[in-house]
């Protein structure tokens, strides 16, 4: 379930970045709007050739009780560099206060890993061409027009959206995504990704509930035009409750990205 996600968060965070006009006219279907889109998308490798900036990210990650308070709370807030397809990210403080050396070379450790992991999807998706997206997980979902509606002053078309009925599920990623319903926000005039409101329809059960069982999972995503016209990912949020083995969790992430400043281009 988790790589399901990873990949779901993973094909937003390579959205194209720069804009595009949308004819005027008639209202769209929902096919029109997701084939827009998708043509959009396929000019990701020119866009993301053209990105240099820098923002500050904060992440907050809190446990639950039964009760819904809040047992732990973890924060932290890097500094983002954005060039080009490469991201490099600089830990800034934990909780209120500076990292010490060791908690910045385990910090330093798990970015190289996650850059080397995105190198094997980035060389994944150029061999199946220069999309970047991924057109297949776009299109496992039906969609329907909901309306127009305003975001941050730009209109924005809504869709619904559901699985496809009739798949076959490979494994516990696959059947995670079939379960998921949700809406989609898409710039009217530039057809990108806007903001996702997702959740699981039903509880997932992972090898039958033995291992664990997820009875609820929703998750939020959120981009917004900044004033040079590029797009970014300014909110992920999700919510997750269940039981693993025998104890239960509720788990509440909020990561957000703000302060975005164009870079001298080298």
């Amino acid at each position: 379930m988790r790589r399901g996600l990873l990949l779901l968060l993973g094909w937003v965070s390579l959205l194209p970045l720069s804009p595009l006009g949308a004819e005027a006219g008639p209202r769209p279907s929902a096919d029109d709007i997701i084939e827009r889109f998708l043509e959009r998308c396929r000019t990701t490798p020119e866009r993301l050739a053209a990105q240099h900036h820098t923002c500050v990210r904060r992440t907050v990650r809190e446990e639950l009780g039964s009760d819904g308070q809040v047992k732990e709370r973890k924060t932290k807030e890097h500094t983002v560099e954005l060039r080009g397809e490469e991201q490099r990210v600089r830990l800034l403080k934990l909780g209120t206060r500076p990292p010490t050396a060791p908690e910045n070379d385990r910090e330093r450790a798990t970015e190289t890993e996650e850059r080397r992991r995105f190198a094997e999807r980035k060389d994944k998706a150029r061999q199946r061409g220069p999309d970047f997206v991924d057109e297949k997980l776009v299109r496992r979902f039906d969609y329907e027009f909901a309306g127009t509606e305003p975001v941050d002053g730009r209109p924005a078309h809504v869709l619904k959206f559901t699985a496809r009925p009739g798949r076959t599920a490979k494994d516990t990623s696959d059947r995670a995504l079939d379960l998921l319903v949700g809406r989609i926000w898409i710039d009217a005039e530039e057809s990108e990704l806007v903001k996702v409101d997702a959740h699981l329809k039903e509880p997932l059960s992972i090898l039958g509930g033995i291992v664990a069982t997820v009875d609820r999972l929703d998750f939020t995503i959120e981009r917004r035009r900044q004033q040079d016209g590029f797009w970014f990912n300014t909110g992920l949020g999700s919510y997750a409750e269940g039981r693993k083995l025998f104890s239960g969790f509720r788990v509440r992430t909020r990561i957000e990205q703000e302060n975005f400043h164009r870079l001298p281009e080298p």
